[in-house]
């Protein structure tokens, strides 16, 4: 027999099976290409920024297999794969899109065998993830005479290689996980499945391949599996596909991509991560890192990266905390893939000299175990620094779980943090190669595998040099850090220890000047001494005196005070505690004198401006004196006019039969000079005062000219002449004259209309009544303009008429319109300033809106009786007519005048037929009025009342009697003979009526029940007549029964051999099977050592088996005396539904205890 492996796709809606052919067929499917599903969006598969999802993590199951060992028959039925040397090469072109925020789409598709080994599929575009390796690998260039070469792990998978692809430059795909599938065989050999990545982006698409362990071809397709989405592969032919079955052969794989989010107040990147889930479990040949070799459920790896560091540069801070430093130069990079070899030749000349750092790796740590030799390790999964991510989901692909890895020191210590939805991130600080739990359960494994990363170059910062007093107390933050020894990366160099003498310290120990730390991290404290000051102080001073010449006071100001300056100097002698030298010997700098101005005296003048004044006075300057005298001044006055002159002529010097000029306008400011000298004739004082406190010459605004007898005004050239803000004695005389000429006159004429006209408000003509003509009406004015002769400016006009009017317009009808206004136009005077003016009329049709709104409802209800509900059938749904009814009022559309007011016309509402309820019983058939209703009808209600048959009742009791006897009537020295044994039936006898016509619904008995059959008991040396009554069917007209059993005495043996009586040993009675469902309790098979808690457990429910009874049996009650019970007693309580198997047994063995114990007699169940 053939069997195939089908393929289960799953979609949002539920699970679909899709069987590429039962195990019955016999034929090939000649198309194996990918069975794809459609893009379901099954939540958010990482963690994002706004607000933050939680993501799934990573579990391992070392649970024993819960199913039932396999049989021999189910081996037999295994799965084997039928070869198919017909199938083409099929191309799949995944699809492309990626949604924003790294949901998991899925693709599903069958496994068959193909002997082509690969079904190729399109590579789609490549991940946009760049880690900063990526960005290292573009500017860190590896060191001279050292060379990097990488090549694939010693235990590389070279058989698995063949089978898997090639990208498009033509290298191998990168295999980087292996996997053994629980239970599945293909070819009656081990399933499993190969992942590999494009070596050129691993980051990308998952290449997913199902093999056996002897890796000689692929069965089924390729499975491209791009990131954000995944593919459930069914393998084997047993079990169901539906991903969460008991049984499922489905083994999901999800390739969650490189993502970035807000962890612990930070945002973070994390690189891609692929999980296989599945309920059969899968167990790990080959991978990368700390593989634990035990069967997963969930099975989670971190997705190999490109260009990951052969030399990290870390840095440790005074804390032991490793971190990454940007002083440190950039991490260089590995042209591999996470798990390959790399060997660095010469090592040394990647420890480079950072100033401020030293390089703490010593000889035989880490990074040092050639020491100028090669270095040949793994390319690591982890880096300081960064951080990853495993991320498992449910089988509805919402998230479960993520951990979060992050690599603290070079020995590998961890922090794993749990991350899941709504629930506390946990986090746990775990050493290399040890395992922690989370609170939920969840393994927290490190990962990390010593020895397996690059070279780790760790730089601290250098000491600093410290000083202190005689009592160790730091005195300056002048605390220079070790030079670097520009040689030796580990070493720091000689540095010389701060000059602190301006600040009064001096070294206690000269050879402590220059420092060389043994150990290049630790500080040293230097000791200083304070050094000892003696100080004395001298003075110099300048002072200027003030006098009067002539040495008189009375009567005179005051002089000034004498002006004193004092410039002090500190002598300071600083000597060496130690030494006794002097260290320093100084004056204060020197100073300066300002120079004095001499200050004012009233009517007196100085001798001098100023005096004194020195740039470098020092502590060897003497002592300066200055004296000022003072003398008075002479005096000469003399004085001057200025003058304004404003003169007003006609301009064509016309002055005959014209009105008389205005006077001139005559302005005049004198001032005073005034000419102080000293004594000795220099000129001390030099001022012009003006004589009056206005100083202007205010401006003169021409007069205007009218002649009253001809009526003709007179216009002037300037409105404004003349005028000075600031006249002062040198200001020339000035004059200025003022034209006039009569006005010029022009005329002019200006036509005013007023047009009013007709039209319709909203534009149509068309099959309506002509309008009526425009009315257009005319006035006509006459101007006389003056102008000015100077300027040209319009100056005065006059109107004839001085204003008009415009007749009123009284508006024509139109028939079946009405106009906005009966009168248009003429309602004001016009004047000459108006414009032309025109109005419209307009004619609209009348308006007719809905005003009122109004609803007449029509309700029926239904209802029980007597207002109970309670586990009673759901009432009918209230039925609600409702007629509404609109109310039209049509206006005038520009006065709103109502033309008329009307309501819409009646309606019917329908009569309703009332529906039936099981068990119970209407008043009305149906309910409700067909009459016609208008707005002014109220609303109506009615109600339907419900009410259960009236139902009366009557019992009946059927007996069976069994009575035992002695056949000959002797009871006397004979064992006691059994009990009666007596059962009763009961039958109930229902009738039913119609509660509102009393009508008989119904007329019923109880069913017919059945009596078991009942054994004689046994009496020691008597036989019955009736080894048993036999059962009988009862029925409520049955008469009552009775039945006698007599005993007969055994008769004695010939030769009866006497010898010593054995007691029977009663039997216990058996239990009877219980008729109820029965719990399967799964049997765990034997422990797998070394194989740690599961953590997603898988359940095994049981089915229960359900059985019923048609026909009551009744229970058998046997008499109190003890006899053997009967082990063909099939006694049976009547069944009603499942019902707990221990519950049945227990019931069963009470049954057989009263039989033998005999407690009485029990009236049996209906």
């Amino acid at each position: 027999m053939t069997a195939m492996i089908s393929a289960a796709v799953l979609g949002s809606a539920g699970i679909v099976h899709a069987d590429v052919t039962s195990q019955s067929s016999a034929t090939t499917p000649t198309d194996t290409s990918e069975v794809v599903a459609k893009t379901t969006d099954l939540g958010k598969a990482a963690l994002t920024t706004s607000q933050t999802t939680e993501s799934s993590a990573d579990q391992n199951s070392n649970r024993q297999e819960s199913t039932a060992p396999v049989s021999s028959n189910d081996q037999e039925k295994k799965a084997s794969v039928e070869n198919n040397q017909n199938n083409t090469e099929k191309t799949t072109n995944p699809e492309k899109e990626q949604s924003s925020d790294t949901v998991l789409k899925s693709s599903v598709s069958s496994v068959a065998n193909n002997e082509n080994k690969e079904v190729k599929s399109v590579t789609p575009a490549t991940s946009s993830f760049a880690t900063d390796e990526n960005i290292v690998s573009q500017r860190t260039v590896p060191q001279a005479n050292s060379t990097i070469t990488v090549s694939n792990p010693t235990d590389y998978p070279t058989q698995a290689a063949k089978l898997v692809g090639k990208n498009s430059q033509g290298q191998p795909y990168y295999i980087y996980q292996i996997v053994n599938l629980r239970n599945p065989t293909l070819d009656s050999q081990q399933a499993r499945l190969i992942l590999a990545v494009d070596p050129a982006n691993p980051q990308g698409n998952n290449f997913v391949y199902v093999t056996t362990d002897q890796y000689k071809k692929i069965y089924g397709n390729v499975y491209v599996i791009a990131p954000g989405r995944y593919a459930d592969i069914a393998v084997g032919t047993s079990g169901s596909t539906s991903p969460n079955g008991e049984n499922s052969r489905i083994f999901r794989v999800s390739n969650t991509q490189p993502f970035t989010f807000n962890f612990n107040g930070k945002t973070i990147s994390v690189p891609a991560s692929v999980s296989i889930k599945s309920v059969r479990t899968v167990n790990p040949v080959y991978g990368l890192g700390n593989q634990a070799k035990i069967n997963y459920t969930d099975k989670v790896d971190i997705t190999p990266e490109l260009n990951n560091p052969a030399i990290e540069y870390i840095y440790r801070d005074k804390d032991g905390n490793y971190t990454t430093n940007s002083a440190l130069p950039t991490n260089v990079p590995v042209n591999g893939i996470t798990g390959q070899r790399f060997l660095i030749t010469n090592v040394d000349n990647y420890k480079q000299v950072v100033k401020g750092y030293y390089l703490t790796n010593q000889k035989d740590s880490l990074s040092n175990t050639a020491n100028g030799k090669d270095y040949q390790e793994t390319i690591s999964q982890f880096q300081i620094g960064k951080y990853y991510q495993k991320t498992l989901y449910n089988w509805d692909r919402s998230v479960s779980q993520t951990l979060i890895y992050e690599l603290l020191d070079p020995q590998g210590t961890m922090n794993i943090s749990l991350v899941r939805p709504n629930a506390k991130t946990e986090t746990k600080r775990v050493a290399v190669g040890q395992v922690d739990r989370f609170s939920n359960g969840t393994l927290a494994r490190n990962p990390f595998v010593p020895g397996a990363n690059a070279v780790q170059l760790v730089y601290a910062d250098l000491g600093h040099i410290i000083p202190v007093d005689e009592n160790g107390q730091v005195i300056s933050q002048d605390q220079p850090i070790y030079n670097n020894d520009e040689t030796d990366a580990h070493k720091a160099a000689a540095t010389a220890s701060p000059d602190l003498t301006a600040e009064g310290w001096v070294l206690n120990d000269p050879k402590q000047a220059t420092i060389t730390p043994a150990n290049p991290g630790e500080d040293t404290k230097v000791e200083y001494r304070r050094v000892i000051i003696n100080t004395e102080t001298k003075t110099v001073t300048q002072t200027v005196k003030y006098e009067y010449a002539d040495g008189i006071t009375e009567g005179r100001p005051s002089l000034p005070a004498p002006r004193v300056q004092v410039a002090t100097f500190t002598h300071t002698t600083i000597t060496n505690p130690v030494t006794g030298d002097i260290i320093s010997d100084t004056w204060t700098p020197a100073q300066k004198f300002t120079t004095v101005y001499s200050p004012k005296v009233d009517g007196f003048y100085a001798d001098f401006a100023y005096v004194g004044g020195n740039d470098n006075v020092t502590q060897n300057t003497p002592d300066t004196t200055f004296v000022v005298k003072y003398a008075g001044p002479n005096e000469n006055v003399e004085h001057q006019t200025v003058t304004q002159t404003v003169h007003y002529q006609y301009k064509d010097g016309i002055t005959e039969g014209r009105p008389a000029l205005p006077q001139d306008n005559v302005q005049q400011k004198s001032f005073t000079h005034t000419v102080k000298t000293d004594p000795e004739g220099n000129i001390i004082e030099d001022t012009w005062t003006p004589d009056q406190a206005d100083n202007q010459f205010t401006a003169v605004k021409s007069p205007n000219i009218h002649d009253e007898a001809t009526d003709t005004n007179y216009y002037y050239d300037q409105a404004v002449v003349g005028g000075n803000t600031n006249v002062t004695q040198s200001t020339p005389d000035t004059e200025f004259i003022v034209y006039y000429l009569p006005g010029n006159i022009t005329t002019q004429s200006k036509s005013i209309t007023q047009t009013v006209h007709y039209a319709y408000r909203d534009g149509v003509t068309q099959g309506r009544p002509a309008l009526p003509t425009d009315n257009v009406q005319r006035v006509t004015f006459t101007q006389k303009i003056e102008t000015n002769p100077f300027t040209g400016d319009v100056t005065g006009y006059n109107w004839d008429p001085i204003y008009s009017k415009f007749d009123s317009v009284q508006t024509p009808e139109l028939k079946g319109f009405y106009a906005d206004q009966e009168v248009a136009g003429g309602d004001t005077h016009v004047i000459p300033e108006d414009s032309d003016t025109t109005y419209t009329v307009y004619y609209a049709a009348p308006v007719s809106k809905i005003t009122d709104e109004k609803h007449v409802t029509q309700t029926i209800t239904y209802e029980y009786a007597d207002g109970i509900t309670a586990n009673r059938p759901t009432l009918p749904r209230t039925d609600v007519q409702t007629k509404v009814f609109y109310r039209t009022v049509t206006t005038n559309p520009w006065t709103d005048k109502v033309i008329s007011d009307t309501w819409s016309p009646a309606q019917n509402f329908t009569v309703v037929q009332t529906p039936t309820i099981n068990g119970y019983y209407y008043d009305q058939a149906q309910a409700g009025s067909n009459s016609a209703v208008t707005h002014e009808n109220p609303d109506t209600e009615y109600i339907v009342q419900y009410a259960p048959g009236k139902v009366t009742t009557e019992d009946k009791t059927v007996t069976q009697t069994i009575k035992y006897e002695y056949a000959d009537g002797v009871t006397e020295g004979r064992p006691t003979l059994p009990a009666d044994n007596t059962i009763t039936v009961d039958f109930t006898h229902t009738i039913v009526r119609d509660p509102w016509t009393d009508k008989v619904i119904s007329d019923t008995w109880s069913p017919a029940q059945t009596i078991n059959p009942v054994e004689s008991p046994t009496i020691d040396g008597f036989t019955p007549d009736h080894a048993e009554i036999p059962g009988k069917t009862i029925t409520y007209d049955s008469e009552n029964l009775e039945y006698v059993v007599k005993y007969t005495k055994d008769e004695e043996p010939n030769k009866p051999t006497p010898e010593e009586p054995t007691p029977e040993e009663p039997t216990t009675p058996e239990p009877e099977k219980p008729n109820g469902p029965v719990e399967e309790t799964p049997t765990p098979s034997q422990p797998q050592p070394t194989v740690p808690a599961p953590e997603a457990p898988v359940q095994q429910p049981t089915k229960p088996v359900e059985e019923s009874s048609e026909i009551p049996v009744i229970n058998q009650v046997v008499s109190a005396k003890p006899a053997a019970p009967n082990k063909e007693a099939n006694n049976k309580l009547p069944q009603t539904g499942n019902q707990d198997s221990t519950a049945i047994i227990g019931l069963g063995l009470v049954t057989a205890f009263a039989s033998l114990f005999g407690f009485g007699k029990r009236k049996s169940e209906k």
